[in-house]
């Protein structure tokens, strides 16, 4: 092609021809700077492309982050359930008279069990994301925006969460003498010793499945059991606040992700 070319403008010069070798000239560099247009447009189609298919990633990347942290949040609303079943039945037992050590003992293990857990959301993708220049990937700020709402607010919740936690644990170990209160005997028939304790050593330790609280730990026991049911009645409504961020991000990226995959 080139030599096409090189052949016009000879003949063209040798035949003193110089007005269309001048026209000639010009329309070989309109052609020259319309294909360099041509190929800028096509690396900038490209780079777009690529930017897209970047972008699109992304959005499923996120998406299957929060799909991680909405089986996390779950998991946890159920225990925090559970909890307060038992310190409502706890309350229920110290409320009658004559209550059974080891009952109330069992259902007060069960009020703070896990109760300290922290909800850990996956952010591996966003930090991805913030590390280098794709945040500008993203198109729509507003998923930005949702993703940082998001994450700034499961921080001021975990940090409640952590405290009231805390503090029910504190309420749990205060008890210098954790025979008195059924502790021990319970665990040692329905928690950690149960499986744990040798049989030589369980066979040597008297359990009264019968025992009764004395009055002045019945009062304790009762206040405190009050006060995880408190406890386990905030930490339930903290996870479902946190549960309706996870579920409006999802609704967010589920919608990028399909719409980027069609």
């Amino acid at each position: 092609m080139i030599k096409f070319f090189r052949r016009i403008r000879q003949r063209l010069l040798s035949e003193n021809k110089f007005s269309k070798y001048l026209l000639y000239a010009i329309g070989e560099i309109v052609l020259v700077v319309i294909g360099i247009l041509i190929a800028l447009q096509i690396n900038n189609w490209n780079e777009q492309r690529k930017a897209n298919l970047l972008e699109a990633d992304y959005y499923c990347r996120l998406l299957e982050d929060i799909k991680q942290d909405n089986i996390q949040i779950k998991a946890l609303i159920v225990r925090s359930q559970d909890r307060l079943k038992a310190s409502n039945q706890a309350v229920r037992l110290l409320q009658g008279r004559n209550p059974k050590s080891i009952e109330v003992a069992h259902q007060i293990d069960l009020s703070i069990k896990a109760i300290f857990t922290d909800f850990q959301p996956n952010n591996s993708a966003f930090e991805d994301l913030k590390s280098g220049a794709n945040l500008s990937i993203i198109k729509d700020k507003n998923i930005i925006k949702a993703l940082n709402t998001y994450f700034n607010s499961i921080e001021s919740l975990k940090s409640v969460i952590q405290i009231n936690g805390k503090n029910a644990v504190d309420i749990y170990y205060a008890h210098d003498d954790s025979f008195r209160n059924g502790k021990t005997l319970a665990s040692i028939m329905y928690g950690r010793f149960k499986n744990g304790m040798e049989t030589d050593v369980k066979e040597a330790i008297t359990i009264d499945t019968l025992a009764t609280l004395s009055k002045k730990m019945q009062n304790r026991l009762y206040n405190e059991a009050l006060r995880y049911t408190s406890a386990n009645t905030r930490q339930l409504e903290l996870y479902k606040i946190i549960g309706k961020y996870v579920e409006n991000v999802s609704k967010l990226l589920e919608q990028k992700c399909e719409l980027d995959n069609d």
